[in-house]
């Protein structure tokens, strides 16, 4: 891996950005989608910047903590807005988009909303950041062995709600029944 700069240079951020800006983003438009993500990545090295002294090598583990809390804040303010758009005008969530693609997103959406909010990070990193379980540890501040017992244990939960999903689920059979009639 590259050496940076000393951290008091700019060019040290530069270089930062240049190693890590598309990883970081990439983290960031999985969680808050592409309009958000370089709000987010700005954010990120913001932070970076003034805490530069703390910024450790390798930097990677690092950004994608730091930008775990960047959109956990984003998150708690769209849904304090959303929260108040709905109450002005009363409006009902969306619907998801039919098809197998959006029917796949809304199953793994479901499994991992029905998961810690922990262990569904968890398996985010692992699957879509690609991340070892010792970076995953420095991301969510947890020590390796509890990454690694919680990732293993976020596998079996959420293989579990995979099994007891029903993929195509029964309608109910209403029948009428009359007036006097026993039901």
């Amino acid at each position: 891996m590259r050496q940076l700069p000393p951290p008091q240079d700019l060019e040290w951020l530069e270089s930062l950005f240049k190693l890590y800006s598309k990883r970081v983003r990439a983290f960031a438009i999985r969680r808050v989608g592409p309009d958000a993500a370089d709000d987010v990545v700005s954010e990120v090295f913001g932070i970076a910047w003034k805490r530069r002294p703390n910024v450790p090598e390798p930097a990677l583990p690092w950004l994608l903590r730091t930008a775990h809390h960047v959109v956990s804040h984003e998150r708690r303010g769209l849904a304090r807005r959303l929260n108040l758009r709905d109450a002005i005008a009363g409006a009902l969530p969306d619907t998801p988009k039919a098809g197998a693609d959006a029917s796949s997103r809304v199953l793994a959406d479901s499994v991992l909303s029905e998961l810690s909010s922990t262990d569904a990070e968890i398996l985010r990193l692992t699957a879509w950041e690609g991340l070892t379980p010792r970076e995953i540890a420095v991301v969510l501040d947890l020590s390796d062995a509890a990454t690694r017992t919680r990732l293993k244990r976020a596998r079996q939960r959420a293989q579990q709600l995979l099994n007891d999903s029903d993929p195509a689920p029964r309608l109910a059979v209403v029948t009428p029944h009359l007036q006097g009639e026993p039901s």
